[in-house]
């Protein structure tokens, strides 16, 4: 069999019997700008995490967030509670305010300024800020917690901030596998630009820690959507 890309990522597959190294190459070579592309990404999204910063060039316009995102935004929006203060982190589009609860007031975090009242931060860095002029009840995390380099360091924060629910999408990585699938899953990883490799019970002990526990779980595709609230 040749080669096959799986989430953009060239992997190899095994020579079968009978079937020369050299033919193998050969198709191998027939994809070389993808090869290329590939590990350029994978070698930028490694430098990013040995300096934990974000890819602006990625998040920091509106472009590189997805339109079927918005199905996931529904699901959060779903478990915030009604009257909430809601401060979402990685507001993107903040397609999320178009879907919370009545009565809720709404306030976007980014990267970026993404309009009037934005919270302009980097998660990734250290001190991260003072929210009590803010006074948020509830954070809300859609595709950002997989960013975090030192998600437990973020989760001590929320709950010393006072928020007492956190709502989080998140891709864990699966837990007791073989070391190749182990390997297939640190690529993928990094050809994503996650910048950490936690498993469900990892994060869920994460928030425990901090004295949140995990009320709700819900599924999105291959994540998980959990609502987090303090003891």
């Amino acid at each position: 069999m040749g080669g096959r890309v799986e989430a953009g990522v060239v992997v190899a597959s095994p020579a079968a019997p009978g079937r020369p190294w050299w033919r193998l190459t050969r198709r191998a070579l027939r994809r070389p700008a993808a090869v290329v592309r590939t590990a350029m990404r994978l070698g930028r999204n490694a430098a990013m995490l040995c300096f934990r910063r974000p890819d602006y060039r990625r998040w920091g316009s509106a472009k590189g967030f997805e339109e079927w995102w918005d199905e996931r935004t529904v699901i959060l929006a779903a478990l915030v509670p009604r009257g909430a203060r809601v401060l979402e982190f990685g507001a993107g589009r903040r397609q999320l305010e178009r879907y919370l609860p009545a009565e809720c007031d709404y306030v976007p975090s980014d990267l970026v300024d993404r309009g009037q009242g934005t919270l302009v931060c980097d998660l990734n860095r250290r001190p991260l800020p003072d929210l009590g002029h803010i006074g948020p009840t509830v954070a809300v995390f859609g595709g950002v917690v997989e960013y975090i380099a030192d998600v437990p360091s973020l989760v001590r924060w929320l709950a010393a901030s006072g928020i007492h629910t956190a709502i989080v999408s998140f891709d864990a990585a699966p837990s007791g596998r073989r070391p190749r699938a182990r390997l297939k899953e640190a690529v993928r990883r990094r050809h994503n630009g996650y910048m950490n490799s936690l498993t469900e019970d990892q994060l869920i002990e994460a928030f425990k820690s901090a004295g949140m526990m995990c009320a709700e779980k819900r599924a999105w595709k291959n994540q998980g959507v959990y609502r987090f609230v303090r003891e």
